[in-house]
């Protein structure tokens, strides 16, 4: 009833509801009362069949809530109801773009800026994930090496006990400060090579085949013999391939390194037809898998292909153009009038290496026409019998009528398949570089793999007269000059892309490593496999790719040209630091990569001698290297690189000055020893001496060292009795007059007064005479350094025992000689003896 009373109320202003919102009309507008009464009824009855169709639902306590709730926020919830029914979200400009962004440019600059950001933040994360992963690496091989190291520390000890065998595993200096020290080259002094755990065992995969080859490849060395690196490399990767599910592998990579090296077996050192012939094995390879995907092609559309039962080469390029030309009808060589497919077939019978069958086949042309060097065929002849390269005139006269057909063709002759191949087969007989590069824009879609790509630019390629194959220049003819297309070119060209640009974004890395290959850069595709973070699985690949290309001698075959040059990368360096990973766990191992690396820096007796010295050093597998020592003892596993033993003797002589330079002299002795050298073991010995005899006086593990020392330098003496040289002498009457100086500085500890003075009396360098003053002072003046650092404690020793015997004119003697040795003795010893001599008087 309330609701009706409002009706008549808006009746009363005459309001009235339309379906299109509120209209005010006017009374008098109105049909009359009548009418009005017949609206309402109207209206009643649409009320009350909407009341009917709608669910009853008692909202009751909840909606009492909500409205509770509300007015005690202050909202009505009617005016809200209709608030929100009204209610349309209409962004603003500033709502979009930020207030400080005026423009569409800066809000793409600031995107640009966020996703920028954003990738840097994730490569942080990859590089974050890849750093955790390599220590997780890095802690398992410590974990091994020390699971290792804790199973043979509780196996029987078969060597010699004492201190003696840790020299197998132990610290050498340690062993030299033992009471019970033995020589370690004396015999039963080390562990033999048969006590050497076999590290090659711990190996596995193609680790352990690529580490058999180089073993066999240093035999063979140290043999003299020839060996072929490559090909027992890729049998190697064959036979353990590790390389997943993926295209390319490192078996296809060493194909084409074995391809590209049987090319050039007949040509030897440097020069254009060297470089030549790589080239041809490159291209060789490339052929030969084009010739794989024809046969391919052909065995899966059998029934298209037609191919007979005894198919000749031109036989298979016409199997297989019925296959990809299935789309152009007839062809000519099915029926004639067919489409004239000649360019083409020539094309494929040069891409699959079908060099006779395509000069056949340009007899054939309808088209030939003359060229100013002759018809097309006679060039594409003089073309194969020059293995890629036309004379001067002839290459002029091609260049020219290839860069007329390109000029002269619209867009309705690149359509057709013919005219492609054309003029590709002009533009490749020609070798110019700027034609190529009109055809390569002009018909981007001729050349649509990365092999057919290679292929193209590798028979562009020629070497310039008189100049290697790597550096840019111009055929010189009699009628001007034409850009030729070289390797350098290829190699600029190719680098002007991300490595990413040709492994499909990174899934494939060894596809890059390929096209660095074929185009003879050496030295980029083994820094690319052991730096690019996309070849982490091929770390082991890199160092015996590098020793396969020096031994091959093509490490630098590729010219300036190629990108590892700028990369720096040390080849050497590479494998000694590969070698070295093996030096804690498998000195067997490591030692068959340090040879490499020193064949690689320059087999020098330097380089060996350093590369032996941390060898030697770090493993401390001495008996290994070097041999059990003895009569009939076994030999080390260093006369297997170095038989002849006077050339070994030098080579443990150049480790033993690297083991000096490093100071580690307990094992230059050792070494000098070995190597028949005493005069300098003896030299080590004495400088040895002299250094620790003062300390000895009050450290007892000292006096222990002393008495080691004298009893190796004893040995190496008796070794130079029988030597008169000058300088052998000297080393011996050194050794004697510092057994002498120790006897004199114990005498003087202790206060035995007498003793010093007759010690003192069988110094030669020392006078107690006048007459001999000054004969001594010119001796001081030549004294060893190992004697000379000594002489101020046995003048200062002296001094005290002659004052204590009241030797007045011995010390006065004495004194005299400390004066004239300014730069012998201090000022301190030189004012003590004065004031004992002071004394005396």
């Amino acid at each position: 009833m309330t609701e009706l009373q409002s009706f008549f109320s808006c009746m009363a202003v005459g309001l009235f509801f339309d379906t299109n919102g509120f209209t005010v009309v006017s009374l008098e507008d109105s049909q009359g009362i009548p009418q009005v009464e017949r609206d309402l009824l109207q209206v009643e009855q649409l009320s009350q069949k909407l009341k009917a169709r709608t669910a009853r639902i008692d909202s009751g306590s909840q909606t009492l809530a909500a409205t509770r709730l509300l007015a005690q926020e202050g909202l009505n919830s009617r005016k809200l109801t209709r608030a929100l029914q009204t209610f349309e979200l209409r962004p603003t400009y500033e709502d979009v773009l930020p207030v400080e962004s005026t423009s569409v440019e800066e809000y793409l600059e600031q995107m640009h800026e966020m996703t920028t950001i954003t990738a840097i933040q994730e490569a942080q994360r990859d590089t974050i994930s890849a750093f955790e992963e390599y220590m997780d690496a890095c802690m398992t091989a410590d974990w091994a090496a020390d699971k290792r190291a804790l199973f043979d520390a509780a196996l029987p000890d078969t060597a010699m006990p004492g201190p003696a065998s840790q020299l197998a595993g132990g610290d050498l200096t340690s062993s030299f400060t033992s009471a019970q020290f033995r020589s370690p080259l004396a015999p039963g002094g080390m562990l033999g090579a048969s006590s050497i755990p076999n590290g090659a065992g711990t190996l596995s995969g193609r680790m352990k085949s690529y580490y058999e080859i180089v073993r066999s490849l240093n035999n063979a060395t140290a043999a003299r013999q020839p060996f072929q690196a490559i090909p027992s490399f890729a049998a190697a990767a064959a036979k353990d391939p590790d390389d997943g599910e993926r295209r390319s592998t490192m078996r296809m990579v060493w194909d084409v390194l074995a391809r590209i090296a049987k090319a050039a077996e007949a040509r030897t050192g440097a020069g254009a037809a060297r470089t030549q012939a790589l080239l041809r094995g490159a291209r060789n390879y490339l052929e030969e898998g084009h010739v794989t995907y024809l046969q391919n092609t052909i065995q899966a559309n059998r029934a298209q292909a037609s191919l007979g039962g005894a198919p000749t080469r031109q036989s298979q390029v016409q199997a297989f153009l019925r296959v990809r030309e299935k789309d152009a009808g007839p062809l000519d060589f099915d029926s004639p009038g067919g489409a004239d497919t000649t360019w083409h077939r020539i094309y494929l019978c040069l891409r699959s290496g079908f060099h006779k069958e395509a000069v056949e086949e340009a007899k054939g042309l309808r088209d030939a026409g003359l060229l100013r060097g002759g018809s097309f065929g006679a060039m594409l002849g003089e073309w194969v019998a020059g293995e890629g390269g036309l004379a001067p005139q002839s290459g002029q006269a091609m260049a020219s009528e290839a860069e007329r057909l390109l000029r002269s063709a619209d867009r309705g002759a690149w359509l057709r398949s013919s005219f492609r191949y054309k003029a590709a087969l002009y533009v490749l007989l020609s070798g110019d570089r700027r034609v190529a590069e009109h055809l390569l824009r002009e018909a981007p879609g001729l050349l649509q793999t990365i092999e057919d790509f290679m292929w193209f630019k590798l028979a562009l390629v020629r070497p310039s007269r008189g100049e290697t194959a790597t550096s840019s220049g111009y055929f010189a003819s009699g009628a001007g000059e034409s850009w030729a297309y070289t390797l350098s070119d290829l190699q600029s060209y190719l680098s002007q892309f991300p490595a990413g640009h040709y492994s499909h974004g990174g899934r494939e890395p060894l596809l890059y490593t390929t096209v660095l290959l074929l185009s003879l850069q050496f030295r980029a595709a083994v820094a690319f496999l052991a730096q690019d973070p996309s070849t982490r699985n091929y770390r082991v690949d890199a160092p015996h790719l590098a020793i396969a290309l020096t031994h091959h001698q093509l490490i630098d075959a590729g010219g300036d040209g190629d990108a590892g040059r700028a990369k720096g990368l040390d080849i050497a360096a590479l494998v000694h630091r590969y070698g070295k990973s093996f030096v804690h766990s498998s000195p067997d191992v490591a030692l068959e990569y340090y040879m490499q690396a020193a064949g690689i820096r320059g087999d020098t007796l330097e380089v060996k001698g350093q590369l032996l010295r941390e060898l030697l050093t770090e493993s401390n597998a001495f008996g290994y290297l070097m041999g059990s020592g003895g009569p009939g003892a076994e030999a080390g596993a260093l006369e297997r690189f170095v038989g002849d033993a006077q050339e070994r003797d030098a080579l443990v002589a150049a480790v033993a000055r690297e083991c000096e330079r490093a100071a580690q002299m307990d094992w230059a002795v050792e070494l000098y020893l070995y190597a028949g050298a005493a005069r300098p073991a003896l030299s080590l010995i004495n400088q040895q001496l002299s250094n620790a005899l003062q300390p000895a006086l009050t450290d007892p593990r000292k006096e222990e060292e002393v008495e080691q020392l004298i009893r190796r330098g004893a040995d190496a003496a008796a070794r130079l009795a029988a030597a008169t040289q000058a300088d052998d002498e000297a080393q011996k009457g050194t050794f004697h007059m510092l057994k002498l100086v120790r006897q004199l500085l114990k005498a003087d500890k202790r206060e035995d007064h007498g003793r010093v003075v007759q010690v003192l009396g069988q110094l030669e360098f020392v006078p107690q005479d006048a007459f001999r003053l000054q004969r001594c002072v010119e001796q001081a003046a030549a004294l060893p350094p190992a004697l000379a650092e000594r002489l101020e404690a046995v003048l200062a020793a002296g001094g005290r025992a002659l004052s204590a015997t009241r030797q007045a004119g011995p010390l006065r003697v004495l004194a005299s000689f400390a004066g004239s040795l300014p730069q012998r003795v201090s000022q301190h010893t030189f004012h003590s003896l004065n004031r004992l001599q002071s004394a005396a008087t």
